[in-house]
């Protein structure tokens, strides 16, 4: 039997959010006639401080995951670098459990919609639309034997899901455990609404550091005295506390648990569905949404109960990592800014240390289990792999918005993951450029940054779907992340931004593309840009970090003739003395700068050795492009000869001032720096000792 590739989805959204946008109204609901309550501290369990990583087994292998497979993954995990590159959580999805608690012998009852049959206080079946009737379920959730058998491990046996979480913790992981705030699963089995207490000492128990917590509040619509259609927003408890309050309570039993268990905190992932609206007149008066300051503070829009969408305002008090939208799936678009990046834009300060906004599991190297793309069994888009250019830009999106880095890919081995269909025979194992993608430290290191500021976006929104973004993050020790986008599916484009605009605003940066490894010097001296060819839908992330107050000079190997003004001269500029008609082993001096005369223009070049030559732009019998030359001692002229490879006296070092732009030029053989011999037009070029307070050493290109 195959698993649907996405969970079924919670209720219509479409029909939702035009009723939402149909209101036009922005109000608190019920919050000033009630009693003003404690504010809700932001949740600080000491858990997720980093932004987490790791697998979920959803995407890849839906509710028929196994207890076989989850092994495999975590070897393959622990021997292919990526535990060591910091993805060490491995997290078992829905479909883990038995349909019933131990309190039953038969599976719970569920309406045709899928929500769970409720009863009154006299064993009567309700509706439970209008927020009562009680939830008949006891005991424990059980592990589905059949997935996940019972093991024995040093002498004890263990349910199959302790199991996996010794064997992830002897691999030095961590193990993570779906479960919801509602009375049933995504998937139909018992959800923890109710049981929240029972469920929190199990998870611990049985050795559980991560809880994947989702929001399915199954039933029929409810129309609202007011007759307003509310959708479909659950039964019972669903209607009668926030979402806000349900995932409040689940936290605070995982905690009670852990210090009664004198085990460690357990990090919570809010998996829900913004959406969901809730139905204000059912929301019970003491509900702490209703009296929540940050809450109150975002406003609440009409025909919707506080603690509920959006997650991004209040998430971070509650959880550690919040869903800020709905399942993506793999279309890049999802996660580009008319997706999720947008919304995550809109939500920066749920952002910090404990608190991230999840943009949903990752789909880099995942391949669809049930059929082949591009095949006739399926042609379904949305079923199509990310190419390694939708990959990187995947990634580099989430890391800029330090978002978790929690891959759906199939992370075990070819001939583990071998699939057969339609006469078609693949494997949806991850392939080598996918795994590279996930393992590059350096976009990980971006993520991971201790600073947890999110990015930002350099400019105005794209007004268009393919139009380009550029975004920019602060990180800790002064560096700056640059993220340029091409939103563009179907073709290549230039995208680029500078200095100022990222707010980059000290002299000279180096870049380091992080994807090809190559690093360059970007300053404001030569311009400040940066820019990128960029493929369909490619990226380049750039970490720019301030240079020293010298670097390498702009004008090495430009390519280009310039003219150099000494300081303290008024603008005199270095020209062979006598201009191009001198003879060779003519010096140099200093005088008025004419654009046109060719003696006054100087190329810089590379030495095979990494030193400089000088050349002069002179093309005659005498002077056919000599290259400047050093006298032996502190007051010596400069002079011009034909280029002598391997001379020490006519190689320089030639550094630049970032703050300034302007040139020192020093040269090899003596260490000596060029200088003039005084401010005045025909002042000879010297060599002198290096002093940073001499005017004349200080040389400004000015063409």
């Amino acid at each position: 039997m195959t698993a649907p590739h996405r969970r079924i989805r919670r209720l219509p959204s479409a029909l939702l959010t035009l009723a939402l946008a149909a209101s036009g109204l922005t109000v608190t609901t019920g919050a000033a006639v009630l009693a003003t309550a404690a504010p809700a501290a932001a949740l600080g369990n000491g858990t997720a401080l980093t932004p987490p990583m790791g697998w979920n087994s959803w995407n890849s292998l839906g509710t028929q995951v196994n207890q076989e497979q989850v092994v495999q993954t975590i070897d393959f995990m622990a021997a292919n670098g990526l535990v060591a590159a910091g993805y060490d959580t491995v997290t078992i999805d829905d479909g883990w459990s038995l349909m019933h608690r131990t309190g039953q012998s038969t599976d719970l009852v569920r309406h045709p919609d899928g929500s769970m049959q409720l009863y009154d206080a006299n064993g009567n079946p309700v509706s439970g639309t209008d927020g009562t009737g009680l939830d008949p379920t006891t005991g424990h959730l059980i592990p589905d034997p059949r997935n996940f058998p019972s093991r024995t491990v040093d002498g004890q046996t263990v349910n199959g899901i302790e199991y996996l979480a010794r064997y992830a913790h002897a691999k030095g992981m961590k193990f993570g455990l779906y479960g919801t705030d509602t009375y049933t699963t995504c998937q139909g089995h018992p959800g923890s609404l109710g049981h929240e207490s029972t469920d929190a000492a199990d998870f611990v128990a049985w050795g559980v550091d991560y809880v994947k917590y989702d929001d399915c509040p199954y039933g029929p619509q409810i129309i609202g005295p007011d007759g307003h259609n509310y959708y479909t927003q659950g039964e019972g408890k669903e209607l009668t506390r926030s979402m806000y309050a349900r995932v409040q309570t689940f936290q605070r039993a995982l905690d009670a648990a852990s210090a009664a268990q004198g085990r460690p905190r357990v990090a919570l992932s809010v998996s829900a569905q913004p959406v969901h609206s809730g139905v204000p007149y059912l929301l019970a008066a003491d509900d702490p949404a209703r009296t929540d300051p940050v809450i109150l503070a975002a406003h609440t829009p009409a025909f919707q109960a506080p603690g509920y969408a959006p997650t991004g305002v209040w998430c971070g008090q509650v959880a550690n990592l919040c869903r800020i939208g709905g399942d993506r799936d793999s279309e890049i678009d999802g996660v580009l800014y008319n997706g999720q990046l947008r919304t995550a834009l809109e939500y920066p300060g749920n952002v910090r240390p404990g608190s991230w906004n999840d943009m949903d599991m990752m789909f880099t190297g995942w391949k669809y289990a049930y059929a082949l793309w591009g095949t006739p069994a399926d042609t379904c888009v949305c079923h199509k792999p990310f190419t390694d250019d939708e990959s990187r830009t995947e990634m580099s999106v989430l890391s800029m918005m330090a978002s978790p880095l929690i891959s759906g890919a199939d992370l075990r081995t070819a001939a583990q993951t071998v699939q057969h269909r339609d006469g078609y025979t693949w494997s949806t194992g991850i392939d080598a450029s996918s795994l590279a993608v996930y393992k590059n430290r350096d976009v990980i290191a971006i993520d991971q940054d201790p600073l947890a500021q999110p990015a930002t976006l350099v400019g105005n929104p794209p007004n268009s779907a393919t139009a380009p973004v550029v975004l920019k993050r602060r990180l800790a020790g002064g560096d700056t992340a640059v993220l340029l986008v091409n939103q563009d599916g179907g073709a290549a484009r230039t995208v680029g931004t500078s200095l100022a605009a990222v707010g980059a605003s000290g002299p000279g940066y180096s870049a380091k593309e992080l994807w090809t490894g190559t690093s360059a010097n970007v300053t404001a001296a030569g311009g400040g840009t940066i820019s990128a060819q960029l493929p369909p839908h490619g990226v380049a992330l750039y970490r720019l970090s301030p240079l020293p107050a010298t670097i390498p000079a702009t004008v090495v190997d430009d390519g280009r003739y310039h003219a150099l003004a000494a300081g303290g001269t008024g603008g005199q500029v270095l020209e062979v003395e006598g201009t191009c008609s001198s003879p060779v082993g003519a010096g140099a001096d200093v005088n008025t700068w004419w654009p046109t005369h060719t003696s006054e223009m100087w190329t810089f070049t590379t030495n095979p050795d990494g030193t400089v030559r000088i050349s002069d732009n002179c093309s005659t019998g005498t002077h056919a492009h000599t290259v400047l030359a050093a006298g032996t001692s502190p007051g010596d002229s400069a002079y011009l000869l034909d280029h002598s490879p391997g001379n020490p006296w006519q190689e320089w070092r030639v550094l630049q001032n970032t703050a300034t732009g302007a040139l020192v030029i020093t040269n090899v053989a003596t260490g000596l720096v060029l200088d003039t011999a005084g401010p005045a037009a025909g002042s000879r070029a010297v060599t002198n000792t290096a002093n940073g307070a001499a005017p004349g050493q200080s040389w400004t290109p000015v063409s």
